[in-house]
């Protein structure tokens, strides 16, 4: 994870600009998850309110991926939190949410309750109409290196949020999916599998986590083939990014895609 940057390091046209959508700065806390983003700021204001402050510099891809989340916040917002303010100047683009409060991560090993709630999110999610007028990247393209020829089985009309670990699902009295960078057209079942991914790096044998994911009615449905396309896909793109930065959790989800695809006698 990169180093925090602080509310006072930002520049001050920054501050001023986030203040005038905000009311005055009174606190901040930085959130310890997120390895995308400079600026990770739970603000609070001197009336009470409560925001995240989401913020990368200004180079051409932090700027894309967060100008994608705004874009795209509109469709699922009541799924995600929900998107207040975005403002660049000064070299920096910064993305200000609904600071969900009574929220934590979600715990994705077995028993964990929290697997009933994200279920009836990707069941939520997989409703969603797509953008109109959005170009976003699909899955054959994403995977087109990975997937081969069999990598337009993972296409359809669903928004896919795509990194579906833990610290990007909150639980409250909801499920809520947070950190959009890479909103993805897919098939409905292609989240769902992602979650399941995980769930086998949370402790799960292959075998309970694709009965899990059978309780969502888009992946029950999801041909056999598209599936061990993605999950032959995922080992590739696992030991890609593994191999560019063996960081423990990279490698321990490079070795649950390995361990599924095992399964599967791919």
């Amino acid at each position: 994870m990169h180093t925090r940057v602080s509310w006072a390091e930002l520049p001050d046209q920054v501050r001023r600009l986030i203040e005038h959508e905000t009311g005055p700065f009174a606190a901040g806390m930085h959130m310890p998850s997120g390895s995308n983003c400079l600026l990770a700021l739970a603000m609070t204001t001197e009336g009470g309110d409560r925001y995240f402050l989401k913020g990368v510099p200004d180079t051409a891809r932090a700027v894309r991926t967060q100008t994608l989340e705004a874009l795209v916040n509109p469709y699922i917002r009541d799924l995600s939190a929900p998107l207040k303010f975005h403002v660049a100047a000064a070299g920096w683009d910064v993305l200000g949410f609904r600071y969900l409060a009574e929220h934590r991560h979600a715990d994705l090993r077995p028993g964990s309750p929290d697997l009933d709630l994200i279920a009836n999110l990707l069941g939520r999610l997989a409703a969603v109409s797509p953008p109109e007028g959005l170009a976003l990247r699909t899955m054959s393209d994403r995977y087109a290196n990975y997937a081969g020829d069999h990598a337009d089985l993972l296409d359809g009309a669903t928004i896919a949020h795509t990194d579906m670990q833990a610290h990007n699902i909150l639980i409250g009295s909801t499920a809520r999916l947070v950190d959009w960078a890479w909103p993805t057209l897919a098939a409905a079942w292609v989240d769902t599998a992602f979650l399941a991914l995980h769930m086998i790096r949370a402790g799960h044998h292959p075998k309970d986590a694709e009965r899990w994911a059978e309780t969502v009615p888009t992946y029950a449905t999801a041909a056999d083939e598209a599936v061990s396309t993605l999950v032959a896909g995922n080992v590739a793109v696992w030991d890609e990014i593994a191999s560019a930065d063996p960081k423990p959790w990279k490698l321990d989800v490079f070795d649950a895609a390995r361990r599924w695809a095992h399964h599967r006698g791919l």
